[in-house]
């Protein structure tokens, strides 16, 4: 198992004890379903290819838990041959009144020759691309691997969304997965991140890889 830390740009602690509060638990037990509970598809890949986001195939794969393909995926098929991928998956609002946590599970297929990026984002509500600050994009490993992080209070009735965005080039992509995504409210001690001005800086990001 290895543990890696990020420390980042702007830490804030918090005092307080309470249980987190969950704001969203998603399995991607169907992923077909998701849009009736608020998440929003956004494929906006150039050329844009035959799919989207969709269910887990446990013959790449199986899923972090659970069933082996409950899990969301994505693939070069997001973009037509020769194309620039840029599909995303976005959470429906939650409240950002309180600090809140959240976390995630994420797996490349580690084809020999392929890589697979991800970059994840927030909004303060809005669900189109150019809403959200997106955090620098990143290599999805081989393993199920889990990134957690903190975003501080931002007051009384404001609402977030998350993103999680698959980009790079069609081919030199192949295949990427998304599990057990949880956002909790959490007034707990803690070090946590400031969202203001088009700033979204990633605290205290945790990433643990299983073997």
């Amino acid at each position: 198992m290895i543990k890696t830390t990020l420390s980042a740009l702007v830490l804030l602690g918090a005092a307080a004890s309470a249980q987190a509060d969950v704001l969203l638990q998603e399995n991607f037990n169907n992923v077909d379903a998701l849009g009736a509970s608020g998440w929003v598809f956004n494929n906006a890949s150039s050329p844009v290819g035959s799919n989207s986001w969709f269910q887990g195939n446990s013959k790449v794969f199986h899923a972090q838990s659970g069933a082996a393909n409950s899990y969301a995926a994505a693939s070069f098929g997001s973009a037509a041959e020769g194309g620039v991928l840029n599909n995303w998956l976005i959470t429906p609002e939650f409240s950002t009144a309180k600090n809140v946590s959240i976390s995630l599970w994420v797996r490349g297929a580690n084809e020999a020759g392929f890589s697979d990026h991800i970059s994840f984002g927030l909004s303060k509500g809005g669900s189109a691309a150019n809403d959200f600050v997106l955090q620098p994009s990143f290599e999805a490993a081989g393993d199920w691997t889990k990134y957690t992080f903190n975003i501080g209070a931002l007051g009384a009735g404001t609402v977030g969304r998350f993103a999680i965005n698959y980009n790079g080039l069609a081919d030199s992509s192949t295949y990427v997965g998304i599990d057990n995504l949880s956002i909790a409210a959490v007034p707990e001690p803690a070090s946590f991140l400031m969202l203001g001005a088009g700033l979204f800086a990633i605290g205290a990001l945790r990433r643990r890889q299983r073997g």
